[in-house]
């Protein structure tokens, strides 16, 4: 075997898994060497329940190995036992598919786990560790720290996870472990940063924001930067100027991103919308240079202002998203969207009309309002998804027959951005605007109960049974 060519070895050693690759490098030492380089992945994830801190500073200590990991992944999410229980047996109920040993298998290897758990210092308290690690690992590119995922490797949990109140939200703890984090990254030559999700009061304590501050080096490296923010159940204006101001600073420090993703998460209630002022956020004027990806998610703010913040990114912007799923359960509509607290969409979307020069995709996601519930012209849309993240088509058969259904027992109409895509990009003209009543939401003070809103178009829409108004393109297949 040892007489085989150094390339044909590389291929066999690439159709093997890790426990093959183990018992291959024991025929000789020919294969053993050159089964180093698929010892490991390229993408390395640290879960709570093994000691995979000290696992990771291992390989930074060793000379052949250092140079491996590109990516990593920190699964920080835990779950809230008792309400996971009540979900996975109503799941289990619905689908009829696994029964009662699937369920019990599930959780008792989540037991076992968290009994391992026991036996491993917290990741925070491992601080110096995690620094000297990442500074030996010269070739990560890719940090990503999340607490919404499943850790546990167990299937029955990717039933659970979805669902956020399945979810155990510790913000101290999550905020330590955040800061031990943080600390390692002036180490390292990051490309790519993601957080979900990040309690928003960090950005407003010294100690913490500092921990923030000392990442300006890294963060300007960065090329891509993701940030979910969980926005705490009471904060004061003086507080949350605060943490906006610390925020904004942070934000601007990464001032080479080209993809950028901004999304606000109200835990405690998950349809309501954060108040944002891009001014006040972004220093006034502030521009990326370089940003062709931009994507906005759960946020209340006014017209021009928003108006403002995109056309300064018109040279640049390729792809941009305002709106997402959010906090939406599966199967459910999606309630990221963006809310006009001053202004109109139609008014913001003319002045936006063919003045992105480099805008080549666009797309609208989840309940799209402007005013409030009892002005004149009130705006009300729920947008579908049509595309994902990544703008791979999303397909009917991937949830959205469920979505559909959701939509209908809510006497709503939802749309696809498609139309507003051509109109913005193309010109040409408005899409058709189509007004709906709900005599059962939103009651309207300029009309009576019962009385039902004509449907023809109109360029300053009147008020229908509900004060409600939809638009953009035709209605969506009936269900």
């Amino acid at each position: 075997m040892d007489l085989l060519p150094v390339e044909l070895v590389r291929i066999v050693y690439q159709y093997c898994d890790l426990p093959t690759v183990t018992a291959l490098r024991l025929a000789s030492r020919k294969f053993a060497d050159i089964g180093y380089d698929y010892l490991l992945l390229d993408h390395f994830a640290v879960v709570e329940w093994r000691d995979d801190v000290q696992r990771l500073h291992s390989i930074a200590r060793h000379d052949r190995l250092l140079g491996k990991p590109r990516s990593l992944v920190f699964h920080l999410a835990k779950v809230d036992v008792g309400r996971a229980q009540e979900t996975t047996s109503l799941h289990q109920w619905l689908r009829r598919r696994e029964g009662h040993d699937f369920i019990q298998e599930g959780w008792s290897r989540y037991h076992k786990l968290e009994e391992r758990a026991t036996l491993v210092a917290p990741l925070h308290t491992r601080q110096s560790m995690l620094e000297a690690t990442l500074k030996r690992l010269p070739n990560l590119e890719v940090v990503d720290i999340n607490f919404t995922k499943n850790p546990y490797g167990i299937d029955l949990f990717d039933q659970v996870f979805p669902y956020h109140h399945c979810r155990k939200q510790d913000r101290l703890r999550a905020s330590k472990d955040l800061d031990a984090i943080l600390s390692a990254l002036p180490h390292t030559r990051l490309q790519s940063l993601s957080i979900d999700q990040v309690p928003l009061e960090l950005f407003r304590h010294p100690d913490a924001r500092q921990r923030w501050f000392d990442c300006a080096q890294t963060f300007a490296g960065l090329s891509r930067l993701d940030l979910v923010l969980d926005i705490p159940r009471q904060m004061g204006p003086a507080s949350r100027s605060r943490a906006i101001n610390g925020l904004g600073r942070v934000l601007q420090s990464a001032n080479n991103v080209t993809h950028l993703r901004l999304a606000f998460h109200t835990y405690h209630a998950p349809a309501e919308k954060f108040e944002l002022s891009f001014r006040a956020l972004f220093a006034g004027d502030f521009t990326y240079k370089r940003l062709t990806d931009l994507k906005l998610e759960g946020i209340s703010c006014s017209e021009e202002d928003l108006k403002s913040f995109l056309l300064r990114h018109s040279p640049t912007l390729e792809r941009l998203r305002l709106g997402g799923r959010g906090l939406a359960k599966p199967l459910e509509l999606s309630i990221g969207g963006i809310h006009l607290h001053n202004g109109r969409w139609r008014s913001l979307f003319t002045g936006l009309k063919e003045k992105l020069t480099a805008l080549q995709r666009f797309h609208l996601e989840g309940d799209i309002e402007s005013g409030d519930a009892y002005t004149r012209t009130r705006e009300v849309w729920d947008f579908l998804p049509v595309v994902s993240d990544d703008w791979n088509t999303v397909h009917q058969e991937d949830g959205f027959e469920g979505w559909y259904k959701k939509s209908a027992s809510r006497c709503k109409e939802n749309f696809d951005s498609l139309g507003l895509e051509r109109f913005l990009i193309s010109g040409g003209p408005w899409p058709m605007f189509i007004k709906y009543g709900n005599t059962s939401a939103y009651p309207s003070p300029y009309s009576s109960p019962g009385q039902s809103g004509s449907s023809s178009p109109v360029d300053s829409p009147s008020p229908t049974s509900s004060g409600t108004f939809s638009s953009f393109g035709s209605p969506p297949p009936s269900v």
